[in-house]
């Protein structure tokens, strides 16, 4: 009976599997990605179009995809990005088009691209009209900035002039091919016939300078080839270059990653999947869902270099470029409650984030606080945004170094949904305020929120107080683990459910703020190897008294892949 394991053991090793990537300039023959150079680098002003569909709040096409197959505004913002650093300038000219004619609001939505600030909620709510148009002005508010175009017919001309550009690329994914070869062959002679099976995905880019009316046109391929026969020797996989992606990382994805370095004239390298697999939350192409279904978000950074760490009810995202991205949706208790029927929301709020966050801020960094505030009544029912100044000591200068840090919380039902992201630290002083209100539109822009109603439980007094003991017991397995994580402690925060009643999450925040900082060991010092990325996606976990392993309930599927284990 063991012959036969061993035999079959041997069957599955016997393939050879290779990358097979190929770029067609202007329909001249397809030559190798290494030799065909790259598209970019253009003296001037790089502007890159991403083309997105007008719809109606409430319309029937509303929940159908908005951009283009693949080409997402992330994939755009990932591109710029990298060009900065080279000190090219670049723009994202997004244009949304098939904008209905007779619709009375396009002056309206015109408007919206001088200025990006949650002035215009308060203008739209004062606004006498349908509550379907109000919603769908609402919705545009969000998204629409001076680099946002309005055509009211169905395709934008690509030939239209934008003033201060130079070149022009537009992006387009075309199609996909898979198929097999020889596969009833390869089954009728019992695997003497090899089978070739293939994948192959197509990206077009169209590419013209602003005194040139036809572009140029660049065909990439991306795709592999995989040769199974049961006639070889086994390989056991050494042949391999093909990586076998999961449902959460397909090699669609991977071929994006293919383009995106093919246009940056580099070398692939994509992330491992075990950083885009959260054992919480589900990573889909470029999407991120709660576990708890409480919000979906386009995920914010650069995928090739991500750090994603999660919990039940919250995210982290940090590349080096991007910077660190939080969404945390927080249970309010019986107190808080009570506080916005006695004190209004407002006030509420900023009771809860100067308790809950800046005064354990402040407990670290004493010369840190909120520099600039304000509260949005007409968006999202009420809404607090604050720019939070970090102040951490510089050990070689013996001064402070500031960071900036741009925070929006507002109350949906049972839930404070708290959204974060850095900002740069070279940002002038005098535009931080406009700056920070338009970063974190842009963040709203990419989360869609669920909340639901939950029936509050009364407030613990002792919750911090518990945790603090309970995380001191668990020094010593924090020591261990911490030389595993290094960079991933970077996106911090959310290992734990991350949806206590009143508690928020500051992981990601303080592990940013402790690299490269030394901060002398007390009381309240908090240790960087809690703020990681729970090992048990790595490890499998440690069954010992008290274990806190447990099957998720609808998630039994994964019992068996050591990797979505968690304790």
């Amino acid at each position: 009976m063991k012959f036969y394991f061993i035999f079959l053991f041997f069957l599955l090793n016997c393939q050879v599997s290779w990358y097979h990537t190929r770029i067609n300039p202007n329909q001249s023959g397809e030559i190798p990605i290494a030799e065909g150079g790259t598209l970019l680098g253009e003296t001037g002003t790089s502007c890159f179009f991403s083309i997105l569909k007008f719809q109606e709040s409430g319309s029937s096409n509303e929940l159908t995809q908005s951009n283009l197959p693949l080409i997402d505004t992330q994939f755009i913002e990932n591109i710029r990005t990298n060009l900065k650093l080279k000190n090219t300038n670049t723009r994202h000219i997004k244009q949304i088009q098939g904008i209905p004619k007779s619709w009375p609001y396009t002056k309206e939505l015109e408007s919206f691209r001088t200025n990006k600030s949650f002035e215009r909620f308060q203008q739209i709510e004062k606004m006498t009209i349908d509550p379907k148009d109000k919603k769908t002005l609402l919705k545009y508010a969000e998204i629409i900035d001076a680099d946002t175009f309005l055509y009211p017919g169905d395709h934008p001309n690509l030939f239209d002039d934008i003033e201060n550009c130079d070149t022009y690329y537009n992006l387009y994914y075309v199609r996909r091919e898979k198929d097999n070869y020889n596969l009833v062959l390869f089954l009728i002679s019992l695997g003497i016939i090899p089978t070739v099976n293939y994948e192959n995905h197509y990206f077009i880019v169209f590419k013209r300078k602003a005194i040139e009316r036809i572009p140029t046109l660049t065909t990439y391929k991306f795709g592999y080839r995989r040769v199974l026969t049961w006639l070889l020797l086994p390989t056991f996989n050494f042949f391999n270059e093909v990586e076998n992606y999961n449902k959460d990382y397909r090699f669609i994805d991977h071929s994006k990653d293919q383009f995106l370095a093919a246009l940056e004239n580099k070398n692939s390298q994509p992330l491992p999947i075990k950083r885009l697999n959260p054992v919480y939350g589900d990573v889909l192409g470029g999407t991120y869902t709660s576990d708890s279904n409480l919000f979906t978000t386009q995920i914010p950074v650069d995928t090739r270099f991500a750090v994603i760490r999660d919990g039940k009810q919250n995210v982290s995202f940090f590349d080096p470029i991007h910077g660190l991205f939080k969404i945390q949706a927080i249970n309010v208790n019986q107190k808080i409650q009570s506080d916005i029927i006695t004190d209004g929301i407002e006030k509420t709020l900023k009771t809860f984030i100067t308790t809950n966050l800046v005064e354990k801020i402040k407990k670290t960094y004493p010369k840190s606080g909120i520099i600039h505030e304000t509260y949005s009544p007409d968006y999202r029912d009420g809404s607090y945004t604050f720019t939070l100044e970090i102040a951490k000591p510089d050990v070689e200068k013996e001064q402070f170094k500031k960071e900036y840090f741009v925070f929006s919380c507002f109350k949906s039902q049972s839930q404070i949904f708290i959204l974060s992201r850095s900002i740069p630290n070279d940002t002038n002083i005098e535009n931080l305020q406009k700056l920070a209100e338009s970063n974190i539109l842009d963040f709203y822009s990419q989360v869609n929120f669920q909340s639901r109603y939950i029936e509050p439980k009364p407030i613990d007094l002792d919750v911090t107080s518990t945790n603090q003991t309970k995380k001191d017991g668990n020094e010593e397995d924090d020591d261990d683990d911490l030389e595993e994580e290094g960079e991933e402690e970077l996106a911090g925060g959310g290992g734990g459910g991350g949806g206590a009643y009143g508690e928020i999450d500051l992981g990601g925040l303080f592990s940013i703020l402790k690299e490269r900082t030394y901060i002398p060991r007390g009381k309240m010092d908090i240790k960087p190897g809690r703020f990681k990325f729970n090992n048990a996606r790595f490890n499998a976990p440690k069954f010992n008294t008290g274990s806190r392993f447990h099957v998720k309930p609808g998630r039994t599927k994964n019992f068996s892949s050591p990797s979505k284990w968690r304790k």
